[in-house]
């Protein structure tokens, strides 16, 4: 499970460098579909975690559920697709809130029924038994259970709003059944505050069998409360992250995002990058252009050219983010 998901990286990383090549020598237009498509089939979340911003992002943005016309508009772009390498049913939400998440899982895979990578990142306290049995005949290829914590008192501190005893029950639940159709990875973030908890928490799940993706945080775009508190200064952190860090940074040059993947919302607009939470460059709509448009239209060159030209904190998105600084691929 861990090797999988280790080559998924690397398979990533030499994608967004191939970008990189291609918006070169093309101004910016990548002449292709993006080989990452993330889908915000519903927005919110059931939690109000320490490290993310979905409380103000409530405040700033009606909840919205994409339109089914909409999802089928997507998957009939992409069934035909053969760049298309993931799609992550999954993007500034939790995505077993909705309701026909496995349903258009299902879809998907029927019109894609080879191995394009299908994801979910959950926090895992709606994974009832129930769903738990409907993920596994989805078609689904990997689950990300974000497990921040070991003992209730700290889990709880870091998971506001969430349930302990729903996440135990629920994961436990279903890890007690066959998992061999999925990759089932437990990630984790990195933060200075909890950092005894997480490593009892890395510790145990590891313990049970599990690949523990450890990643370090990332501000949101700025939005992230008192996030000083929570980032770990870099000569505090492992050697091998920050030696891992400095070499992704290295060989990619700028940030891979613009040259690797699409996010788009609910709504149906597409920001400049999944990590665009405050939506400050909106740079398509699907209900009135083709991904292929979006992805090679003039908004995401301009943003690829800034990027490759280091004037990446000109772009409204950009200029607050510390993704490519801090946390790279992990």
């Amino acid at each position: 499970m861990g090797r999988w998901y280790r080559w998924t990286q690397v398979r990533e990383l030499a994608g967004a460098k191939i970008g990189q090549r291609r918006a070169r020598r093309h101004a910016g237009s990548l002449l292709d579909f993006p080989p990452i498509l993330q889908l915000q089939t519903k927005s919110g979340c059931n939690g109000e975690c320490v490290i993310c911003p979905q409380k103000k992002i409530r405040d700033m943005f009606p909840e919205a559920a994409m339109s089914d016309e909409l999802y089928r508009a997507i998957v009939d772009q992409a069934s035909g697709e053969r760049n298309l390498r993931g799609v992550g049913f999954v993007l500034q939400n939790e995505p077993l809130a909705d309701p026909t998440l496995v349903e258009k899982i299902r879809l998907f895979r029927s019109r894609r029924p080879d191995r394009v990578t299908t994801f979910i990142v959950t926090n895992g306290t709606l994974l009832t038994p129930q769903t738990g049995r409907e993920i596994l005949g989805s078609g689904l290829d990997a689950m990300h259970v974000t497990c921040n914590g070991y003992a209730r008192e700290d889990w709880e501190a870091i998971n506001r709003g969430k349930s302990w005893d729903a996440f135990r029950d629920n994961l436990e639940s279903f890890l007690s059944q066959d998992l061999s159709g999925v990759a089932v990875m437990m990630s984790f973030v990195r933060t200075n505050v909890f950092r005894e908890e997480l490593q009892r928490a890395v510790a145990y799940w590891r313990s049970r069998g599990f690949f523990c993706f450890i990643h370090g945080i990332n501000n949101r775009g700025g939005l992230v409360d008192d996030y000083a508190a929570y980032a770990r200064p870099a000569d505090r952190e492992p050697f091998g992250p920050r030696l891992r860090k400095r070499i992704v940074r290295q060989i990619l040059g700028c940030c891979p995002y613009p040259f690797l993947q699409m996010s788009v919302l609910a709504n149906g607009q597409v920001p400049v990058c999944t990590h665009d939470w405050a939506r400050k460059k909106i740079v398509g709509d699907l209900n009135r252009l083709s991904i292929r448009d979006v992805w090679n239209g003039e908004a995401m060159r301009e943003v690829r050219l800034m990027h490759l030209a280091g004037q990446a904190r000109e772009i409204p998105a950009c200029e607050h983010c510390d993704v490519f600084e801090n946390v790279a691929f992990g």
